[in-house]
């Protein structure tokens, strides 16, 4: 088993990545900023938890001396959504990738996994894998693109282990509750019909479950280095996504397509190709998008 080190453990798919790695036995140490968070607090007794500012390179340095991780898994981000991310923070979330690395590095780590995302290709309206040219026409896509380019440099000189995950929208119980999914579900158990656009794009959404062992799977892989898509492979219409949630929440209610217009970036056709992780780790997606949304919608019944 490993020491593994989990940055963004307050957050939707670090929290995941933690639960899973502690559950398999590994001894997991969470950096967070709040340990009050409730994803936070839900980890301990499982995980240790070290309360640490990214941006406090001291404090940093001082939580991996104390850890020593074999391993990091570095998922923390700010400004994932809303103006934020266009917005100058996304340089300081460079900077503070960079200094986890060069941390990790002094201190012993021997693989160093980021969790990047699809924003870092841009629009393509089709397919991609990783040979996709990287365009994004956002800050947020540009920093986490500058952010892998200079760890991997970073790792290959230091000669430890280096993957980078451009995950593809994670969806499941305990999302952020503004994402179309959870939106659309609590609002459709509620009786109310969502205002949503015509739903004719296709996205790829990949459960929390499946996005958690994908993140170890690359993590505990030694050969598997570089860039890898972490996706479920397959898209699907936004519109059939919202179907499957009415008829499993609230079925005969009436919906309504195309209230809201597309915006001006409306990316088409959202999916990437799974297979190089596949090959490299084992790892495949288990649980179907049909499936997954039984879990959100079961979730959101039992916490009313």
């Amino acid at each position: 088993m490993s020491r593994i080190l989990v940055t963004g453990a307050g957050g939707f798919v670090g929290a995941a990545v933690a639960d899973l790695a502690a559950r398999d036995g590994h001894q997991v140490t969470v950096l967070v900023r709040n340990p009050s968070a409730p994803r936070v607090v839900a980890l301990a007794g499982r995980c240790a938890i070290v309360r640490a500012d990214l941006a406090d390179g001291q404090a940093v340095r001082a939580a991996l001396m104390q850890a020593r991780p074999d391993i990091i898994i570095h998922s923390a981000w700010e400004g994932v959504g809303g103006p934020a991310r266009a917005g100058d923070v996304q340089l300081d979330n460079i900077r503070t990738t960079v200094a986890l690395l060069d941390a990790g590095i002094a201190t012993g780590a021997g693989r160093f996994v980021g969790i990047g995302s699809q924003a870092e290709y841009g629009r393509h309206d089709r397919r991609i894998d990783e040979s996709a040219a990287t365009e994004p026409f956002l800050l947020y896509g540009a920093a986490k693109l500058s952010a892998c380019h200079l760890t991997r440099q970073r790792a290959t000189e230091a000669g430890i282990g280096f993957a980078w995950l451009r995950l593809f929208s994670p969806y499941g119980p305990g999302d952020n509750p503004n994402w179309l999914i959870p939106s659309v579900a609590a609002q459709i158990l509620a009786g109310q019909a969502p205002r949503t656009s015509a739903g004719t794009q296709k996205w790829d959404y990949l459960h929390i479950a499946d996005t958690a062992r994908g993140v170890m799977a690359a993590a505990l892989t030694d050969s598997a280095q570089g860039v890898f898509n972490l996706s479920s492979g397959r898209a699907v219409t936004v519109r059939s996504i919202v179907e499957r949630i009415r008829d499993l929440a609230c079925p005969g209610l009436a919906l309504t397509f195309g209230q809201l217009p597309f915006g001006p970036n409306q990316i088409m056709h959202l999916e990437g190709d799974c297979s190089r992780l596949s090959a490299a780790t084992g790892w495949a997606p288990r649980v179907a998008i049909e499936d997954g949304l039984i879990t959100v919608v079961d979730a959101l019944r039992q916490a009313a």
